[in-house]
């Protein structure tokens, strides 16, 4: 069994200016949780699907640590996010013997 968090956040204003991130731009963040292999998380950034290593979601805002050093670790604030949808789900895999 494997269970699917999918979040779209829109970004609001210029102020990520620094990380690459403009108004308008569309940010996807896929969540896998599988019994055998634990967790995994990628987000889609400008297009561009980058592995995550770590992903944090508070009241303050979200949190993404890249799996690539290369890349910073981005803190997006509620003011500067539009949450557009969730979608929370169970796929089954059928059993093969």
């Amino acid at each position: 069994m494997t269970r699917r968090n999918t979040y779209t956040l829109k970004v609001r204003g210029n102020r990520m200016a620094d990380c690459n991130l403009f108004d308008g731009d569309v940010i996807v963040i896929r969540r896998y949780q599988d019994d055998s292999q634990g967790e995994t998380v990628i987000a889609e950034i400008n297009q561009q699907t980058l592995a995550l290593k770590q992903l944090s979601i508070s009241r303050a805002g979200v949190r993404l640590w890249l799996d690539d050093a290369r890349h910073p670790e981005v803190f997006l604030h509620n003011r500067d996010i539009q949450v557009l949808g969730m979608f929370m789900g169970i796929e089954h895999h059928p059993v093969t013997h």
